[in-house]
């Protein structure tokens, strides 16, 4: 007996198989020739023609009279689709068979992945068909995929894969696991977010020849919908693999029920272990993949990044070395990188790109609890004695090398708390602190948040932990600074308990204090008084930068500098006058200025040394501080 040529030739015989049968041919055993179509199907298999009748037995691993009922079921929709398969109909197809062949047990227990049940409602009959995807794949039509609502294709069988570090690389001890154990099983694989648990089953999936889909459980509406999924999965030859929310327990035995007939159940979560749910009869092995090994794999985010083409090697590098992100994100960064430098008309991808995609692909909710600052400053843009300057250039250059020293160089080893930088800026008001975290966060090509502490803090017990605690959790998402304003509303010098309030004070500062040394990012607490930070706080910040009132030199460079160039300025303005007379801050001086300028607009003359003076004395006297003609100098004659 040869093999079949086509599929077409099995369909043929199929329908020849099928009309003997409805011809009640007393010597036709149906099962005996129906063998003989899958042997020749084989056959014809061995020379690479496929057939996807054969395929779908041995993939859905259906026995000797399982493979009968769906050929009996699919000759009945291709020969006679007006016709109900009944109970009655499928006896037509076993009459000859001996009594131990399970007739009624195949018809009333059929797969749901296969086919529908349905009732006849003149003769309250149950029906069987097979379900739409499958008759279109069996009857050789050509077979599409569907887009089922949640479902999404992760690898298709053939297509390369990325690089896979050995920090990350579980998919070996996972098949290992299910050779080795009967029965049905649970596989998760739970890890953070973005650290490759989806690849694992990509590679488990292309070890065996398949591709691989995934849904998140949450948009799994109803079982009927899963079924399509699983079905589609299963004329695909794909695995499916399900995404699991944070509370797996509360939706893992709704997801048990509907895949029940599943052999293996492939999951992922962030949750670290499924504890107490009843899994009837499953096995179940969990991995765990350790993110910060991962992101210590340094020829796994080499061979990440040296798949796209750069502008130049050291915005490479510098990427390599400055964030701390995990595969996923790293990859899904990278893609949008390039799509900039696409748009930008070039091949490679350059550090405006980069910091651009950074930027976009935060997916943060921060906006909901800090407000965003706009950095529009440069170093060049700070007067600040040359000391505070260096201060915050080195502060740049460790957030830029940061992984550099803990990684490369082995600190992350040495170092028992978080490799975030956090910093204390303390000075008097208006002396440029928020400046400078602007500054530091366009250096840096980051955003900065700023929050107002005073906001944050909450008369009731534990609220403002929980504040201060979703605050962290948004910015690990973000790669943004956080500047926390008016710190020493919660930052005082701790006190000796005397009464409740005391207590759960310190307690609310240890717990930002834990936070800020947990967070991989950059933090920032202004503060006008640091005496009263105290000692063990101040050890455990990674800089403070002190902010002193100008001296006479920076406060003229400051009257200098702040004029926008445009401004039509007279030449008489006294700029060392101003900085010897008026000891005041960055912040009034600017304030002084725009009072002035509006002064000069409404004039419509050059900006004068008369309007100046005004605006000196319209900013201290809404201090406190009403200037007197003799203050003025030799200009008190203009007022």
């Amino acid at each position: 007996m040869e093999g079949y040529r086509d599929y077409q030739e099995f369909l043929d015989d199929l329908k020849e198989w099928g009309n003997h049968n409805m011809r009640s041919a007393e010597t036709y055993h149906a099962a005996e020739v129906f063998s003989g179509f899958l042997r020749r199907a084989r056959q014809g298999a061995e020379h690479s023609v496929f057939s996807p009748f054969l395929y779908l037995v041995l993939a859905a691993g259906l026995d000797r009279y399982e493979s009968m009922f769906l050929a009996a079921v699919l000759y009945s929709a291709i020969a006679s689709p007006e016709r109900d398969f009944t109970y009655e109909y499928w006896k037509e197809f076993w009459k000859k068979e001996d009594k131990s062949f399970p007739g009624a047990e195949l018809f009333y227990q059929v797969r749901p992945l296969l086919y529908e049940s349905y009732g006849r409602e003149e003769t309250c009959e149950r029906c069987v068909r097979l379900r739409p995807q499958v008759f279109l794949f069996l009857s050789r039509a050509v077979l599409e995929e569907r887009k089922i609502p949640g479902m999404s294709w992760y690898y298709r069988s053939g297509d390369p894969l990325p690089f896979l570090g050995d920090s990350l690389r579980k998919y070996g001890q996972m098949i290992s696991c299910r050779e080795q154990i009967e029965g049905k099983l649970l596989l998760y694989l739970h890890g953070q977010k973005g650290s490759g648990r989806k690849l694992n089953y990509a590679y488990m999936a292309a070890e065996q020849g398949k591709s691989m889909a995934a849904v998140r459980y949450e948009l799994l509406q109803t079982g009927e919908q899963l079924l399509d999924i699983l079905t589609e999965c299963l004329l695909h030859h794909a695995i499916l693999v399900v995404e699991m929310p944070e509370k797996a327990e509360e939706c893992l035995p709704v997801l048990l029920y509907w895949m029940e007939q599943e052999e293996t159940l492939y999951l992922v979560g962030e949750q670290e272990e499924i504890v107490g749910i009843d899994l009837d009869g499953r096995r179940y092995i969990p991995f765990k993949i350790d993110s910060q090994k991962v992101l210590g794999d340094r020829v796994l985010f080499q061979n990440l990044t040296m798949n796209y083409k750069w502008e130049q090697e050291c915005d490479r590098q510098e990427f390599l070395g400055r964030y701390d992100f995990l595969p996923g994100k790293m990859k899904d960064i990278l893609e949008l990188a390039r799509s900039y430098a696409l748009s930008d008309g070039r091949e490679g991808i350059t550090a405006h790109n980069l910091r651009r995609a950074v930027l976009r692909s935060g997916g943060h909710s921060l906006r909901r609890y800090a407000r965003k600052v706009r950095c529009t400053y440069s170093m060049d843009d700070l007067i600040l004695p040359e000391m505070q300057k260096e201060k915050l250039v080195h502060i740049c250059s460790r957030v830029k090398n940061r992984k550099f020293v803990y990684e490369e160089w082995g600190f992350q080893e040495k170092s028992a708390y978080g490799n975030g930088v956090s910093m204390i800026f303390a000075g008097s008001p208006g002396t440029g602190k928020t400046m400078a975290a602007q500054v530091i966060a366009a250096e840096l090509g980051m955003e900065l948040y700023q929050v107002e502490l005073p906001a944050v803090v909450d008369k009731y017990i534990g609220e403002t932990e929980k504040k201060l605690n979703r605050i962290f959790e948004e910015a690990v998402d973000s790669t943004a600074i956080l500047f926390f304003d008016e710190a020493d509303v919660l930052f005082g010098k701790r006190t000796e308990i005397k009464d409740s309030n005391d207590k759960y004070s310190n307690m609310e500062i240890a717990f930002l204090l834990q936070k800020m040394e947990e967070y991989e990012g950059v933090s920032i607490l202004a503060t006008n008084y640091l005496q009263n930070f105290d000692g063990a706080f101040r050890r455990r910040i990674s800089e403070i930068v002190d902010f002193p009132m100008p001296d006479e030199s920076l406060r003229e460079k400051l009257w200098r500098t702040m004029l926008p160039r445009r401004l039509p300025v007279s030449q008489e303005i006294d700029y060392p006058f101003l900085a010897k007379q008026f000891q005041v801050t960055g912040s009034v001086i600017k304030s002084a200025l725009i009072y002035a300028a509006f002064l000069a607009a409404e004039s419509g003359k050059p900006l004068s040394m008369e309007e100046i003076l005004k605006g000196i004395g319209h900013e201290l006297e809404k201090s406190g501080r009403r200037l007197s003609r003799q203050d003025y100098g030799e200009y008190g004659a203009y007022l």
